[in-house]
């Protein structure tokens, strides 16, 4: 098993708080990294453990600029990320550092799904692809399928996973 430090970008932000920067530890069976390319290929049994997030899949690339600094990942196979009381499963994920984008993609016949717990009640959006943009605390749903509790005594009221209400 390797792993290897990098400087990543926090996948899933801590009630809408996004950290520019924190150091995460990943390790996967093989790891290939070229610093002139600018690339860190990760294969087999990926986990990223940041003290915001946890992230699974068979495959991660991490794109890094000039500077070596992070610009982009993509993550592959089986991908589950956890952020406290929030989950989310699709077969690609991708993160993009410059405006804060975030691509999740489910399979032929397996949406992408985001799950937030509640004491009020479990929320859940599934969709061919939820884009979430962390700095705006804004998402869309291609072919959405959402579902919330109705909170007690109101009328309406709904808010999407991390979203807040």
């Amino acid at each position: 098993m390797s792993t290897l430090p990098l400087l990543l970008a926090a996948v899933l932000a801590t009630n809408g708080v996004n950290k520019a920067e924190s150091l995460a530890r990943i390790t996967s069976d093989t790891t290939y990294y070229d610093r002139k390319e600018g690339i860190a290929v990760f294969k087999g049994h990926v986990h990223v453990d940041d003290s915001d997030y946890q992230m699974h899949a068979r495959r991660a690339i991490v794109f890094m600029t000039p500077s070596n600094t992070l610009s982009r990942i993509a993550a592959t196979g089986a991908v589950a990320l956890t952020n406290g009381t929030k989950r989310a499963y699709g077969e690609k994920v991708t993160y993009h550092r410059d405006n804060g984008l975030i691509v999740l993609h489910g399979a032929e016949g397996a949406p992408a799904l985001v799950l937030e717990e509640s004491p009020e009640g479990d929320r859940s959006v599934r969709g061919r692809k939820i884009r979430f943009w962390i700095n705006r605390e804004q998402v869309e749903v291609v072919e959405a399928d959402l579902s919330a509790p109705k909170p007690a005594g109101k009328k309406g009221g709904f808010s999407l996973p991390g979203m807040g209400k």
